[in-house]
């Protein structure tokens, strides 16, 4: 794996991160509020030009952040344990979170992105540079 790749499969995981947690807290909040009041049902704010690429950016995202999620599915727990936890720790910008279930934290994540890298190729999910 190359360092352009590595970098390229922390990207993708981060924003497959941000995501995941995005959809938690959707279905928390979905045993507590309604998604729509009554009263307004039907009504479409109206939108500005920023508003729809930034909404066309986040569909994006999405979907490319369900391939990902393809192919973290296949990976082992432990695996999956050390991805989730780097993360964690990359998204507070600290390094306080472990996980008992990941064993040795950075080898295993490194084994992570290694066996991601041809399914993240597979899916043209990694852009391919070539040097020269």
């Amino acid at each position: 794996m190359t360092r352009d790749q590595s970098l390229q499969i922390e990207e993708l995981l981060l924003t497959w991160y941000r995501w995941q947690i995005r959809q938690s807290h959707a279905e928390t909040l979905a045993h507590f509020y309604r998604p729509e009041d009554r009263t307004c049902r039907g009504y479409v704010t109206p939108s500005n030009a920023d508003e729809d690429d930034q909404a066309a950016y986040q569909w994006a995202d999405d979907r490319q952040s369900e391939q990902i999620q393809l192919c973290v599915d296949m990976l082992l727990a432990d695996q999956r344990a050390a991805i989730s936890t780097s993360m964690r720790n990359k998204e507070s910008g600290r390094t306080v979170w472990s996980s008992s279930r990941a064993g040795d934290q950075h080898a295993t994540y490194q084994a992570a992105k290694e066996r991601l890298l041809p399914m993240l190729l597979s899916r043209h999910l990694i852009k391919i540079t070539e040097l020269g």
